[in-house]
């Protein structure tokens, strides 16, 4: 069974493919650019989003949206807040803006007319949005190669941060999505402003089939990836830590 990215490059040199791919989409969770963190009712019962909204060449504006974590990192080219959602919950929600899927990549416009459309006939055919429980999709393993031009930049920058503690490196698996590089850091204060330049400083070290991504300790899921993983680094106790 062909992933969603298989089958938007389906659909666009195949017209008769256009239809399945359709449906899978609105059916399938997508992900988005925030401008800032995401916002979650206490209870978890409403999220508040800032989407990231670009400007085209004839001045209209338009809202990127992604077919996988992957995509939306090529796109943005460095550490981004997003946030996943089911496509159809997304459409609800910017209806009256037009989205691109997967920009300056193979890719899909999305017209507001044609969103409200996609929206009528998702009511009409009793299709609910419905997200996946992300817990459920994602999986995790030791690194199945060598990660040591990661480790090492990472170590000498984290040396430099004295608010990072541990630090643990894994492959992480999203769904039917080849693996990615995760770091999940231990640490004190705003997340933000040590993996942004984290990003930048091990950009310059990773190969083509590495693809970053950053948790914090303090997350729950977090700390059950991590849970018996060896940390490749560990801050020197200062001399006044036993």
């Amino acid at each position: 069974m062909m992933n969603l990215d298989e089958l938007l490059k389906a659909a666009i040199s195949d017209p008769s493919k256009r239809s399945i791919f359709l449906q899978t989409l609105i059916r399938s969770d997508v992900y988005v650019i925030c401008k800032n963190p995401v916002k979650t009712g206490e209870r978890g019962e409403g999220v508040q989003m800032d989407l990231v909204t670009i400007q085209n060449p004839e001045g209209d504006l338009f809202i990127p949206f992604f077919t996988s974590h992957r995509a939306l990192q090529q796109f943005a080219k460095r550490y981004v807040e997003c946030y996943k959602l089911n496509c159809l919950r997304l459409f609800d929600l910017i209806q009256n803006v037009s989205a691109v899927l997967n920009p300056n990549s193979y890719g899909k416009e999305f017209a507001s007319t044609e969103i409200k459309s996609i929206l009528m006939i998702a009511r009409n055919l009793h299709i609910k949005a419905i997200s996946y429980n992300e817990a459920e999709t994602i999986s995790y393993r030791l690194p199945q190669r060598s990660l040591s031009h990661i480790t090492r930049a990472a170590s000498k920058f984290f040396q430099e941060q004295p608010n990072v503690d541990r630090a643990f490196i894994l492959e992480m698996t999203r769904g039917g999505e080849k693996p990615q590089v995760l770091i999940i850091v231990d640490m004190l204060g705003n997340t933000r402003k040590l993996f942004v330049p984290l990003a930048r400083t091990l950009s310059k070290v990773c190969k083509s089939q590495d693809h970053l991504c950053f948790l914090s300790y303090e997350q729950d899921i977090a700390k059950k990836a991590a849970d018996g993983v060896s940390p490749f680094y560990v801050r020197k106790k200062r001399f006044f830590e036993k």
